[in-house]
């Protein structure tokens, strides 16, 4: 199988069945051979969170051989936390490769695509739910390109809004909130205050 089709697998593996180590080491092992550093920070983030204070023999190895892959910082702060391991609750910097690390209790999940409503727009497939899909592989820079094309397009619709808010405020991408709020213009009303409420979270984060 293709790399990335492979990666994109797994990482979906992942996220279903968060409990299965194996898909967990077989997405670190992956990254590693193909000496991917960004992929593999959040490969194994998402590992030393399931596993969090134990595996510690199979952490340290994985970690020992990701050491010239990762960044310096990176590696220190799985270092640091060989011992204890790692826990959602503490900071560490996000990955937009990880499916289980977020600011989000676990996930980055949108509003409910199946709820039905009158901003169920069309007969074809709801954006939020490509979105959604796209996030399960851990391709959040895919889902926000569908999200802003939608909201483009469709700019009354709130679910929107929020969905791509929830995708800035995730990545700290105050740059392509910026971006997109000057695109859509007077639009942005529909939902201005949540915008507004985003954009200030992203500016005191610096």
């Amino acid at each position: 199988m293709e790399p990335r089709l492979w990666a994109n697998h797994l990482a979906y593996r992942s996220a279903r069945e968060p409990e299965n180590l194996l898909n967990h080491v077989r997405r670190v092992y992956l990254h590693l051979e193909l000496r991917q550093t960004e992929e593999l920070y959040g490969a194994m983030l998402d590992l030393f969170l399931v596993l969090g204070d134990r595996g510690e023999s199979l952490r340290k190895g994985l970690l020992k051989k990701a050491k010239t892959i990762l960044d310096k910082e990176i590696f220190e702060l799985f270092v640091k936390n060989l011992k204890q391991g790692l826990q959602k609750n503490q900071p560490y910097p996000i990955s937009q490769h990880s499916v289980l690390a977020n600011f989000f209790d676990g996930g980055l999940t949108l509003i409910d695509v199946d709820t039905k409503s009158d901003e169920q727009a069309g007969s074809g497939v709801d954006p939020l739910a490509l979105a959604q899909e796209e996030l399960t592989f851990g391709d959040i820079s895919v889902a926000q390109e569908i999200l802003e094309n939608a909201l483009l397009v469709s700019p009354d619709r709130m679910s929107l809004h929020f969905g791509l808010l929830e995708i800035y405020q995730h990545t700290h991408s105050l740059s392509d909130l910026l971006k997109m709020q000057d695109r859509l213009g007077e639009q942005i009303k529909v939902a201005e205050s949540a915008w507004t409420k985003t954009r200030k979270y992203l500016e005191s984060q610096g």
